[in-house]
């Protein structure tokens, strides 16, 4: 699954350098954030694709580094299901990533973080 891998990495490390073009590579047309917090608002959040690349291009996502460590990749078809926490000096991001295999291609369909601070 060192694709699947590559295509997480790839994603973690467009949105830490707030790369738009490759974001709108690694992304799938049909990507939904979905995360339980957004900034001080409590409350389940969904972004499209679109949304998601705006907060991106607006700094309000992105901009720090993050580490990855894979704790488990689950692979059926076209869909591999992974969980990782992803983890930057201000935040750890407890992550369930969705992949599909489109077009010769992995690319991310959905990322559910639980985040907290540090």
């Amino acid at each position: 699954m060192e694709q699947v891998k590559a295509a997480i990495e790839a994603f973690v490390k467009a949105g830490d350098n707030r790369d738009i073009v490759a974001l709108e590579e690694i992304l799938h047309t049909n990507f939904q954030n979905i995360q339980d917090v957004f900034f001080d608002e409590d409350r389940i959040c969904v972004f499209s694709k679109d949304d998601y690349i705006e907060l991106i291009r607006t700094e309000k996502f992105g901009g720090s580094p993050r580490s990855i460590d894979f704790h488990s990749i689950e692979h059926t078809g076209n869909i591999a299901i992974v969980r990782a926490k992803l983890e930057s000096q201000y935040l750890i991001f407890h992550s369930l990533i969705v992949c599909v295999h489109d077009n010769g291609h992995w690319k991310i369909i959905n990322n559910t973080p639980a985040i907290e601070a540090k």
